[in-house]
Protein backbone atom coordinates (compact mmCIF):
# COMPACT_ATOMS: atom_id res chain seq x y z
CA UNK A 1 0.00 0.00 0.00
CA UNK A 2 1.35 3.47 -0.75
CA UNK A 3 1.79 6.55 1.13
CA UNK A 4 -1.17 8.13 -0.10
CA UNK A 5 -3.48 5.12 0.62
CA UNK A 6 -2.28 4.29 4.00
CA UNK A 7 -2.89 7.80 4.98
CA UNK A 8 -6.54 7.78 3.63
CA UNK A 9 -7.20 4.42 5.47
CA UNK A 10 -5.96 6.42 8.28
CA UNK A 11 -8.23 8.95 8.20
CA UNK A 12 -10.70 6.51 7.37
CA UNK A 13 -10.47 4.87 10.49
CA UNK A 14 -10.17 7.69 12.25
CA UNK A 15 -13.88 8.91 11.33
CA UNK A 16 -15.21 5.21 12.26
CA UNK A 17 -13.86 4.79 15.47
CA UNK A 18 -16.14 7.19 17.05
CA UNK A 19 -19.18 5.52 15.85
CA UNK A 20 -20.90 2.79 16.77
CA UNK A 21 -19.12 -0.67 17.16
CA UNK A 22 -18.63 -2.57 14.14
CA UNK A 23 -20.41 -5.68 15.22
CA UNK A 24 -23.77 -4.04 16.66
CA UNK A 25 -26.20 -5.32 14.90
CA UNK A 26 -25.13 -8.69 15.08
CA UNK A 27 -25.13 -8.29 18.97
CA UNK A 28 -28.69 -6.98 19.01
CA UNK A 29 -29.52 -9.54 17.04
CA UNK A 30 -28.39 -11.94 19.66
CA UNK A 31 -30.00 -9.92 22.65
CA UNK A 32 -33.23 -9.94 20.46
CA UNK A 33 -33.14 -13.57 19.97
CA UNK A 34 -32.13 -14.50 22.86
CA UNK A 35 -34.34 -13.68 25.77
CA UNK A 36 -31.96 -14.96 28.21
CA UNK A 37 -28.43 -13.16 27.12
CA UNK A 38 -27.23 -10.94 30.05
CA UNK A 39 -24.08 -9.67 28.78
CA UNK A 40 -24.03 -6.36 28.34
CA UNK A 41 -23.82 -4.97 24.24
CA UNK A 42 -20.88 -2.87 23.22
CA UNK A 43 -22.15 -0.01 21.70
CA UNK A 44 -19.80 2.03 20.79
CA UNK A 45 -16.13 1.76 20.73
CA UNK A 46 -15.62 5.50 22.01
CA UNK A 47 -17.28 7.97 23.85
CA UNK A 48 -18.42 11.04 21.16
CA UNK A 49 -16.05 13.64 21.16
CA UNK A 50 -18.14 16.37 22.26
CA UNK A 51 -18.71 14.66 25.22
CA UNK A 52 -14.63 14.21 25.85
CA UNK A 53 -14.50 17.61 25.43
CA UNK A 54 -16.95 18.39 27.70
CA UNK A 55 -15.26 16.01 30.35
CA UNK A 56 -15.98 12.71 30.14
CA UNK A 57 -13.81 10.04 29.88
CA UNK A 58 -13.17 8.25 26.57
CA UNK A 59 -14.37 4.81 27.48
CA UNK A 60 -16.77 2.29 25.25
CA UNK A 61 -20.49 2.74 25.46
CA UNK A 62 -22.60 -0.58 26.59
CA UNK A 63 -26.39 -0.92 27.55
CA UNK A 64 -27.95 -3.80 29.36
CA UNK A 65 -30.01 -6.45 27.50
CA UNK A 66 -32.78 -5.91 28.93
CA UNK A 67 -33.04 -1.96 28.25
CA UNK A 68 -32.21 -2.71 24.43
CA UNK A 69 -34.99 -4.77 24.11
CA UNK A 70 -37.27 -2.46 25.86
CA UNK A 71 -36.05 0.16 23.69
CA UNK A 72 -36.62 -1.51 20.66
CA UNK A 73 -39.49 -3.75 20.89
CA UNK A 74 -43.37 -3.20 21.39
CA UNK A 75 -45.07 -4.78 23.81
CA UNK A 76 -46.94 -6.64 21.10
CA UNK A 77 -43.24 -8.04 20.06
CA UNK A 78 -42.25 -8.58 23.57
CA UNK A 79 -45.27 -11.09 24.51
CA UNK A 80 -44.55 -13.06 21.97
CA UNK A 81 -40.67 -13.64 22.89
CA UNK A 82 -42.11 -14.12 26.34
CA UNK A 83 -41.06 -10.60 28.07
CA UNK A 84 -42.69 -9.57 30.77
CA UNK A 85 -45.23 -7.15 29.55
CA UNK A 86 -46.74 -5.27 32.80
CA UNK A 87 -47.34 -1.16 33.86
CA UNK A 88 -44.26 -1.34 35.27
CA UNK A 89 -42.35 -2.46 31.36
CA UNK A 90 -41.98 0.64 29.30
CA UNK A 91 -41.40 -0.70 26.14
CA UNK A 92 -40.68 2.43 23.61
CA UNK A 93 -40.86 0.15 20.29
CA UNK A 94 -37.91 2.30 18.34
CA UNK A 95 -36.97 -0.50 16.58
CA UNK A 96 -33.36 -1.73 15.72
CA UNK A 97 -32.80 1.19 12.86
CA UNK A 98 -33.53 3.50 14.56
CA UNK A 99 -32.50 2.61 17.54
CA UNK A 100 -28.92 2.33 15.78
CA UNK A 101 -29.02 5.78 14.16
CA UNK A 102 -29.95 7.22 17.67
CA UNK A 103 -26.76 5.96 19.09
CA UNK A 104 -24.87 6.74 15.67
CA UNK A 105 -26.41 10.46 16.46
CA UNK A 106 -24.89 11.06 19.79
CA UNK A 107 -21.80 12.07 17.92
CA UNK A 108 -23.70 15.19 16.93
CA UNK A 109 -26.10 15.94 19.89
CA UNK A 110 -28.61 18.51 20.13
CA UNK A 111 -28.47 19.47 23.71
CA UNK A 112 -26.25 17.81 26.55
CA UNK A 113 -27.22 17.83 30.68
CA UNK A 114 -25.41 16.89 33.43
CA UNK A 115 -26.80 16.05 36.57
CA UNK A 116 -25.51 17.72 39.52
CA UNK A 117 -24.26 14.35 40.86
CA UNK A 118 -21.45 14.77 38.03
CA UNK A 119 -22.37 10.59 37.04
CA UNK A 120 -25.46 10.98 35.13
CA UNK A 121 -25.63 12.81 31.77
CA UNK A 122 -28.91 13.26 29.40
CA UNK A 123 -28.52 13.63 25.55
CA UNK A 124 -31.19 15.41 23.63
CA UNK A 125 -30.41 13.68 20.19
CA UNK A 126 -31.88 15.47 16.81
CA UNK A 127 -32.95 12.31 15.69
CA UNK A 128 -37.20 11.56 15.91
CA UNK A 129 -39.23 8.25 16.57
CA UNK A 130 -41.81 7.16 14.76
CA UNK A 131 -44.46 9.76 16.46
CA UNK A 132 -42.15 12.62 15.92
CA UNK A 133 -40.97 12.93 19.53
CA UNK A 134 -36.88 13.46 19.63
CA UNK A 135 -35.15 11.05 21.32
CA UNK A 136 -33.58 11.69 24.55
CA UNK A 137 -30.36 9.03 25.27
CA UNK A 138 -29.35 9.11 29.53
CA UNK A 139 -26.16 7.62 29.82
CA UNK A 140 -23.66 7.10 33.35
CA UNK A 141 -20.26 7.62 33.21
CA UNK A 142 -17.23 6.03 34.36
CA UNK A 143 -19.18 2.82 35.64
CA UNK A 144 -18.47 -0.51 35.30
CA UNK A 145 -19.83 -3.76 33.36
CA UNK A 146 -19.41 -7.47 33.53
CA UNK A 147 -19.01 -8.75 30.38
CA UNK A 148 -18.36 -12.39 30.33
CA UNK A 149 -17.51 -12.22 34.20
CA UNK A 150 -14.58 -9.51 33.39
CA UNK A 151 -15.04 -6.43 34.82
CA UNK A 152 -14.46 -3.23 32.11
CA UNK A 153 -14.52 0.47 32.50
CA UNK A 154 -17.44 1.92 30.38
CA UNK A 155 -19.58 5.10 30.00
CA UNK A 156 -23.27 2.97 30.28
CA UNK A 157 -26.35 3.94 28.40
CA UNK A 158 -29.34 3.48 30.42
CA UNK A 159 -31.71 4.16 28.23
CA UNK A 160 -32.72 5.14 24.26
CA UNK A 161 -36.60 6.65 23.61
CA UNK A 162 -38.93 9.39 22.60
CA UNK A 163 -39.66 12.22 24.99
CA UNK A 164 -43.44 12.69 24.48
CA UNK A 165 -43.88 16.06 23.94
CA UNK A 166 -47.44 16.09 23.81
CA UNK A 167 -47.82 14.83 27.41
CA UNK A 168 -51.02 17.48 29.10
CA UNK A 169 -48.28 18.21 32.46
CA UNK A 170 -45.23 18.80 30.04
CA UNK A 171 -45.10 22.68 30.79
CA UNK A 172 -45.69 22.04 34.20
CA UNK A 173 -42.64 19.71 34.21
CA UNK A 174 -40.71 22.12 32.15
CA UNK A 175 -41.01 24.47 34.86
CA UNK A 176 -40.52 22.26 38.07
CA UNK A 177 -37.67 21.17 36.08
CA UNK A 178 -35.80 24.92 35.99
CA UNK A 179 -36.54 25.55 39.26
CA UNK A 180 -35.50 22.37 40.85
CA UNK A 181 -31.54 23.10 39.60
CA UNK A 182 -30.55 19.42 39.06
CA UNK A 183 -29.23 19.27 36.14
CA UNK A 184 -26.85 21.61 34.21
CA UNK A 185 -26.84 22.72 30.64
CA UNK A 186 -23.11 22.14 29.39
CA UNK A 187 -23.62 22.00 25.68
CA UNK A 188 -26.23 23.38 22.76
CA UNK A 189 -26.14 22.45 19.49
CA UNK A 190 -26.19 25.79 17.53
CA UNK A 191 -29.58 26.81 16.01
CA UNK A 192 -29.18 27.32 12.44
CA UNK A 193 -27.25 23.61 12.34
CA UNK A 194 -30.32 21.75 13.20
CA UNK A 195 -33.54 21.40 11.71
CA UNK A 196 -35.68 20.40 14.92
CA UNK A 197 -38.69 22.70 15.26
CA UNK A 198 -39.62 24.74 17.91
CA UNK A 199 -42.29 22.66 18.56
CA UNK A 200 -39.78 20.23 20.59
CA UNK A 201 -40.62 20.15 24.00
CA UNK A 202 -37.16 20.88 24.62
CA UNK A 203 -36.72 23.56 22.21
CA UNK A 204 -34.04 25.94 22.34
CA UNK A 205 -36.20 28.56 23.63
CA UNK A 206 -37.04 26.25 26.59
CA UNK A 207 -33.90 24.60 27.66
CA UNK A 208 -31.88 28.06 26.94
CA UNK A 209 -33.19 30.29 30.05
CA UNK A 210 -29.78 32.25 30.44
CA UNK A 211 -27.82 29.32 31.61
CA UNK A 212 -30.09 28.19 34.53
CA UNK A 213 -29.66 24.84 35.48
CA UNK A 214 -32.51 22.41 34.31
CA UNK A 215 -33.54 18.97 35.81
CA UNK A 216 -35.19 16.25 33.64
CA UNK A 217 -35.84 12.88 34.73
CA UNK A 218 -32.33 11.00 33.84
CA UNK A 219 -33.90 7.37 35.04
CA UNK A 220 -34.31 4.38 33.04
CA UNK A 221 -37.54 4.04 31.15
Amino acid sequence: MNDKKLNNQVKINAEIEYHISQNISDAIDKVLNNINERNPVKLRDFTPQVLVQNGIKDLPMYENPSHIRKNILTDTEAKKLGLSVTAKDHYHGLGKELYIKSIDSLDNPRVIFKNKDNKNYLILTVIKDKRNNNIIVPIEIETKTDVNKVSIDVNRVKSVYGYDRKSPDLNQYIKYSIKNNSLTKIYEQKKQSTNITSQSAFSINNVSQSNKNVNVDTSIK
